[in-house]
């Protein structure tokens, strides 16, 4: 499954299913984790919470999520409510991966970023 994001320019996202079970790839990228809001009527519709971006998922994502994930939980959420997707850019620069991340974060001003 992947979803793509950006109103001005849209950036595919493969998903890495739930959050509490990935293991990231050994790559740069931006990453997006997100939630369902009424998994009942609309169980494909995803919200996102957070962006971010790592010069290497495998290695830097983890303490971002956690964050995220504290964050949740203590405003009553559950850990496992959460999924993740990611957009590899191999080869990039922190800027290139900072620009895609900030311009995603302005047009969908998901909650987490604010956490």
């Amino acid at each position: 499954m992947s979803i793509s994001w950006g109103r001005q320019e849209r950036y595919k996202f493969a998903s890495g299913g739930q959050l509490n079970s990935w293991v990231p790839p050994v790559t740069a990228g931006v990453f997006a984790i997100t939630y369902k809001q009424d998994p009942g009527n609309r169980p494909k519709a995803h919200t996102v919470l957070f962006f971010g971006e790592a010069n290497d998922l495998s290695t830097q994502v983890s303490s971002m999520c956690q964050k995220v994930i504290n964050a949740w939980t203590a405003r009553g959420g559950r850990a496992h409510d959460f999924f993740v997707f990611f957009h590899p850019m191999e080869g990039s620069s922190q800027f290139d991966r900072i620009r895609i991340q900030d311009r995603l974060i302005a047009e969908y001003q998901p909650h987490g970023n604010d956490m």
